[in-house]
C-alpha cells in the first residue's frame, strides 16, 4: 500500500502547479550575514515590506516596542524569523492567480486564524516554538487551493471529507483523486525550502494519531507542533469555515490523545481557550 500510494502521489504531483520559490530568497542568501543588505533586499517591494511590518507588530509576536522598518525587523527578530514571515506572504501572493474554484479570501482568513491561535497557544503554554507554530498554521493547508484548481469537484469532496464521522479527512480525498492535500502541501513546503519539521508537520497534519503513537519518531517538536495545530484548528472551528461542517469529527476522534500528549485536562483546555481568546481579543 505504501509503495502504490507513493507512486500515485508522484504521478499526481508531477502534473500539479507548484508555485516556485521567488528569486528574492536567492538574493537574500547572497547577502551572507550582512543584515543591512538583507534589509535592503526585502525592502525593495514596498507592499511586501509593509505587510511584513504589520504582521511583526501584531499581538501574535508580542513585541514591547513597535518596529518601523524591515532593517529594524531583521535586527530585532533575526533573519530566519523575518524570512519565515516573508515566505508566508509571498506564497499567498504567488497563489493569488490560481483558478482554484474556491473562496480564496475565506481560505486565507482561516489559515491566518489558525496561525495566530497556534502561536498564542505556544506562548500560553511556554513552548519555545511560537514562530514555527505560526508558519505551520499558515502553510499546513496550502495544498487545498492547488487541489481545488485541478479538480472541479474538490470543494464538494472536501466538504464530505469533513463530515465523515471517523474523522479520516484525507482518506476521502485519496479515494477520489489518488492523492490528498497534505501530500500536495508537503511538496509545496519542500519546494519553498521550509524547515524540515514544518514540512513533516504539513505532511502528517491529518495523521496525527499515527505520529503520536510512533515511538520511532524521536522528535518531540514535530509531535508538539501537530498537537498545537490540532488545538488551534478546533478553537477556530476550522471544519465549519472550510467545509460547512458544524462538528469537528477529527477532534472528536483525536482530541483526547492530543490533550494527553500535551499534559492537559479538558478543564485546562477550556482555560487555555479562554486565555487565547482574551489575548487575541476574540478576533479569530
Amino acid at each position: 500500500m505504501s509503495s502504490s500510494k507513493s507512486h500515485s502521489d508522484r504521478d499526481f504531483l508531477s502534473g500539479i502547479y507548484i508555485p516556485p520559490q521567488p528569486g528574492l530568497f536567492e538574493q537574500i542568501e547572497m547577502c551572507g550575514a550582512d543584515l543591512d543588505k538583507i534589509g535592503e533586499v526585502i525592502s525593495v517591494d514596498p507592499g511586501v515590506s509593509a505587510a511584513v511590518i504589520k504582521i511583526v507588530n501584531s499581538p501574535v509576536f508580542g513585541l514591547a516596542n513597535k518596529i518601523g522598518s524591515i532593517p529594524q525587523a531583521v535586527v530585532m527578530l533575526g533573519v530566519e524569523r523575518v524570512i519565515s514571515i516573508l515566505k508566508t506572504l509571498l506564497l499567498r501572493k504567488s497563489m493569488s492567480d490560481i483558478n482554484s474554484r474556491m473562496d480564496m479570501n475565506l481560505f486565507w482568513q482561516s489559515s491566518v486564524s489558525v496561525a495566530c491561535v497556534a502561536s498564542t497557544i505556544c506562548r500560553q503554554l511556554n513552548l519555545a516554538m511560537a514562530d514555527e507554530a505560526y508558519m505551520l498554521g499558515l502553510f499546513h493547508n496550502c495544498g487545498i487551493p492547488v487541489m481545488a484548481a485541478r479538480y472541479s469537484n474538490y470543494q464538494k469532496v472536501m466538504e464530505f471529507s469533513y463530515s465523515r464521522e471517523d474523522g479520516r479527512i484525507t482518506s476521502e480525498e485519496f479515494a477520489n483523486f489518488g492523492v490528498h492535500h497534505a501530500a500536495a502541501g508537503y511538496r509545496i513546503s519542500r519546494v519553498w525550502n521550509l524547515p524540515k519539521v514544518i514540512c513533516l508537520a504539513v505532511k502528517h497534519h491529518h495523521s496525527v494519531a499515527r505520529v503520536l503513537d510512533d515511538h520511532s519518531i524521536e522528535s518531540p517538536t514535530l509531535k508538539t507542533l501537530l498537537c498545537v495545530l490540532k488545538m488551534a484548528e478546533h478553537m477556530v472551528n476550522l471544519p465549519e469555515k472550510l467545509a460547512q461542517s458544524d462538528v469537528d469529527f477529527e477532534w472528536s476522534r483525536l482530541g483526547d490523545k492530543v490533550l494527553e500528549f500535551s499534559g492537559l485536562s479538558e478543564y485546562d483546555f477550556e482555560d487555555l481557550e479562554d486565555a487565547v481568546r482574551y489575548t487575541l481579543g476574540g478576533n479569530y
